[in-house]
């Protein structure tokens, strides 16, 4: 398990992002960003082969602009088997180690691990996964110890302590086959869900998110069970609930009871080799957190910036590359053929429709979906699917 644990009571991972706090006279402001499915099919291995390394950096380079200032949670749904395992895409996924350079570049701090392809070689892999992961500095969640199932995830970024749970529907290998004493992958229950966020809320953290990978695969709508999961996740302390696996975006939701809350129940692909539409655009969420001296903290605004998947033969070699889809920020296109462009931002047109973002971007790029300055303007879907 991880080397950044610290003992304390039911053994949480517990760790310090930032050092950074906020005096407690003034407001704290805080971003988490979330992106969709970090994939690694055959044809991007070859598209990052370097002789006889791996350079994973040109493939994601071009978003880097979005990842600045923020606590940055990724899905990553392969493994690092080591090369002796042979590096594959799918169906059974294993991406040579130099993928954790690329995230560090990008600026990912935190990876899920439950999904449905964190077990694709096993055991032993999934073991060495966390142990390559631990030593890049990037934290996981959504693996444990039989002794210690349902742990969660908690850090401390930007002044504010964050809880973690992350959950899957199911592995694609038999689940009699992938547990053992020393690990075993986190499977959505309500008695999981509900036992994971009391143990997240017994660190009174500031904002509490569920990760769920769920749902059915190319779907545009979520399912009454993920419906019903997320539900459970806020009545138990929930106010952001992420959810991956459809490989195509789904519906962002803003609730409010005592609190407002975000679901995103599918955020799509961020980086992968599925071609067919809408599997090759996503959004990046942003949700962004203030906390006001004496108060607690609360959600400010959601945002999301939408990216495509790019795929074409030029500088003499296929570039597969996620480009900004959008209209606004600080973004390097140079070198992208100009129709490559267009279709990106046709694609993140259909996704801000489909998702019922405002029509103009910030500075940094985002489009709203919801803003605590006008609380009662929620999302309205424009468009029926994301294609």
């Amino acid at each position: 398990m991880s080397k950044f644990r610290i003992i304390l009571p039911m053994l949480t991972f517990f760790v310090l992002l930032s050092a950074d706090a906020a005096g407690g006279d003034e407001t704290i402001r805080a971003r988490a960003l979330f992106t969709g499915d970090i994939m690694v099919h055959q044809e991007q291995l070859a598209a990052a082969r370097n002789g006889t390394s791996w350079d994973f950096k040109p493939q994601i380079r071009r978003t880097l602009p979005l990842f600045w200032n923020s606590l940055a949670i990724g899905n990553l749904e392969t493994v690092f088997a080591g090369k002796g395992k042979n590096f594959s895409g799918y169906p059974a996924f294993n991406t040579p180690d130099e993928l954790t350079g690329a995230l560090n570049y990008l600026g990912i701090d935190i990876v899920t691990l439950a999904n449905n392809h964190i077990l694709d070689k096993g055991l032993a892999a999934a073991a060495r996964t966390t142990k390559i992961l631990d030593e890049a500095g990037i934290f996981w969640t959504g693996l444990a110890s039989q002794d210690d199932l349902d742990e969660p995830l908690v850090v401390e970024y930007a002044g504010l302590r964050w809880g973690f749970v992350n959950y899957s529907y199911g592995s694609n290998i038999r689940r009699t086959a992938v547990s053992s004493d020393d690990l075993t992958l986190n499977y959505i229950s309500n008695n999981a869900v509900i036992s994971g966020l009391k143990r997240v809320m017994s660190y009174s953290p500031d904002v509490t998110v569920a990760c769920l990978h769920w749902g059915n695969e190319y779907q545009y709508t979520p399912t009454k069970r993920q419906k019903e999961v997320a539900a459970l996740c806020l009545e138990n302390g929930a106010s952001i609930v992420i959810g991956t696996h459809p490989h195509v975006l789904q519906p962002i939701e803003i609730t409010s009871s005592d609190r407002y809350a975000v679901v995103a129940y599918s955020l799509g692909n961020f980086i992968s080799y599925q071609r067919t539409k809408p599997r090759e655009r996503s959004v990046v969420l942003a949700v962004d957190v203030e906390k006001e001296p004496g108060g607690r903290a609360g959600i400010s605004r959601v945002s999301v910036a939408p990216t495509w998947v790019s795929s074409k033969n030029y500088s003499g070699k296929r570039n597969i590359e996620t480009v900004y889809a959008g209209e606004g920020g600080p973004f390097n296109h140079a070198g992208l053929p100009e129709g490559e462009l267009a279709s990106a931002r046709a694609a993140g047109q259909a996704v801000l429709e489909f998702l019922g973002a405002d029509d103009e971007p910030d500075e940094d790029g985002f489009y709203t979906i919801w803003d605590s300055a006008s609380p009662d303007k929620y999302p309205k879907s424009r468009r029926k699917t994301p294609e």
